[in-house]
C-alpha cells in the first residue's frame, strides 16, 4: 500500500524546508504521471493495483503542512484513505481524466483535500 509507505517515509525523513518537499513530490507526480500512464497502457488496465506512486504522492502531500508527529500523520493517512476509497465529488472526475493524468490527479486531489481537513481539524481544537 503507498499511502502506508508514503507516512513511513515521511515519519522517518527528518525535516526539510518545505521547498524541497514541495519539489521532491512534484517531481515524483511528474514522473507518476507519465511512468504510469505508460505502464497501464502497456498492461491494457486504467489504473492497474500495482502502481501505487499515486498514493504515495498523494499521502505525502496531505503530511506536507501537518505537524511532524504521529498523531497528526495518523489523521492525515484516515482522511487520504477515506477520500481514496470513497472518492467524492472532483475526486471520482479526476480519476476519470486520461491515461496516467488520471491514475495520479484523484489521489493529488484527495491528499491536497486530506491536508486541508487535518489542518482545520486540528485548528478547531482547543489547544
Amino acid at each position: 500500500m503507498g499511502s502506508l509507505a508514503a507516512v513511513f517515509v515521511w515519519w522517518m525523513l527528518p525535516l526539510e524546508p518545505f521547498f524541497e518537499e514541495i519539489s521532491g513530490i512534484f517531481l515524483a507526480g511528474v514522473a507518476g504521471i507519465y511512468f504510469s500512464g505508460r505502464f497501464s497502457g502497456y498492461l491494457g488496465v486504467r489504473d492497474p493495483d500495482v502502481i501505487v506512486v499515486d498514493e504515495f504522492v498523494g499521502q505525502f502531500i496531505s503530511l506536507l503542512w501537518t505537524e511532524h508527529d504521529i498523531i497528526h500523520g495518523l489523521t492525515a493517512f484516515l482522511f487520504f484513505r477515506f477520500l481514496d476509497i470513497f472518492k467524492p465529488g472532483p475526486i471520482r472526475w479526476a480519476e476519470r481524466l486520461p491515461g496516467g493524468v488520471g491514475i495520479m490527479a484523484d489521489d493529488i486531489l484527495a491528499g491536497c483535500l486530506a491536508g486541508v481537513l487535518t489542518l482545520e481539524l486540528y485548528r478547531m481544537m482547543p489547544a
